[in-house]
């Protein structure tokens, strides 16, 4: 596939999902592949797809990030006071006081803590027409500790997996296309691909060394989910981005790797983690 992303035209579709290439591109707030008019924007997400019911407790990492009091993406707990989330959920930054996030329940209406976000801070490299560093750090008022309540680990810089190593991945996205988000938090586990079989699926430009990408029919992330993490062996090595529209795991999904070391280093300045 030759076309490049500024090549490309968008059209809107559902919640704010675009049109790429014959396949369907998900993400949000925007889809961050558009062509040369200003008018063509559109927005890509991801959701879980295939899932299961997830028990809080077995994910206490897993965070709501809500605008005004409705979920919009997902994020996770790195620290006492540091969440971990997409930087294409808080492009551009909005509004403190809008932005909250729910901790320790799995349901994303009811239950746990609220809290409040003191500061967000985007990765400076963040492109939102490519979607690369799509890494985003939102600091709270409040300590992150409570019941079901606690920090995922984060990896060595420049550490990682093996293609076909498992992953679990959580998240309230849409669990069909169209429809509604779950009430109760789900999970997936899916495997690994390698950036070599992902770039021969998408444009191969399209996907950057600080892209983790995974692949399996019938199970995938989608409107919802982005932001949300990837986990191996208690390791979050990623954060859901973007992929195909229709979540059906016909193309693979992308992560935000967090071992990247410019990824790495951008969460360790910041957290000191």
């Amino acid at each position: 596939m030759g076309t490049t992303p500024a090549q490309v035209a968008l059209c809107l579709l559902l919640l704010s999902v675009t049109c790429v290439i014959g396949q369907l591109v998900r993400g949000w707030p925007s889809l961050q592949r558009r062509n040369s008019l200003d008018s063509s924007v559109g927005e890509k997400n991801a959701r879980i797809i295939g899932g299961r019911d997830a028990p809080i407790a077995e994910f206490p990492y897993q965070l709501s990030l809500r605008r005004s009091g409705v979920h919009a993406c997902g994020a996770s707990i790195i620290a006492i006071r540091w969440a971990l989330s997409a930087a294409h959920c808080t492009f551009p930054i909005p509004e403190l006081d809008v932005l909250t996030l729910r901790a320790g329940s799995a349901n994303r209406l009811i239950g746990g803590t609220i809290y409040t976000v003191a500061q967000v801070i985007n990765h400076p490299r963040y492109n939102e027409y490519t979607i690369e560093y799509d890494v985003s750090l939102l600091r709270t008022n409040l300590d992150l500790v409570g019941q079901f309540i606690s920090a995922v680990t984060l990896p060595p810089a420049t550490s990682g997996y093996a293609p076909g190593t498992r992953a679990n991945v959580t998240g309230w996205g849409l669990q069909s296309v169209p429809g509604p988000l779950p009430m109760q938090l789900q999970w997936i586990d899916v495997p690994l691909i390698s950036t070599d079989d992902c770039r021969k699926r998408w444009p191969s430009e399209w996907i950057t060394q600080d892209m983790l990408c995974t692949d399996e029919i019938g199970r995938d992330t989608c409107n919802g989910d982005s932001g949300g993490p990837l986990v191996v062996n208690g390791y979050q090595m990623g954060v859901s981005s973007w992929g195909s529209s229709d979540c059906s795991g016909n193309m693979p999904a992308i992560y935000a790797n967090t071992a990247d070391p410019v990824v790495r280093s951008f969460i360790q300045d910041n957290t000191g983690i």
